[in-house]
């Protein structure tokens, strides 16, 4: 009896080992299957911040292309309103400095 109790103990204890060598192994591969998953997804988190990013920098440029086109075209409706405000003041002027050279120098 006290042999096959020994033997009882020894198998419990030898099954003990198994099951925590079992038990750290499946831990371990765990703790590597978590570490992977995150890598990964951290991984995509970036890749789909950066590709998020680069899509608003193309829409804000967009926006400002936009803004810039309608300030030139703005600019250009002001430059043309002034040179036809201006337009017979010009040779006014033009015919006022003609005269003041002619005067001044002469024909020649």
């Amino acid at each position: 009896m006290a042999a096959s109790l020994a033997e009882e103990i020894r198998q419990a204890e030898e099954n003990a080992k198994k099951i925590i060598q079992q038990a750290k192994a499946e831990a371990s591969r765990l703790v590597s299957d978590a570490r992977s998953e995150s890598e990964r997804r951290t991984k995509e988190a970036k890749q789909e911040l950066h590709q998020k990013f680069r899509q608003e920098i193309a829409e804000a440029e967009a926006q400002a292309e936009k803004r810039a086109e309608t300030i030139r075209a703005e600019g250009k409706k002001q430059t043309e309103a002034f040179v036809q405000g201006r337009k017979s003041r010009v040779e006014e002027v033009a015919t006022w400095l003609v005269k003041e050279v002619t005067a001044k120098y002469g024909l020649s």
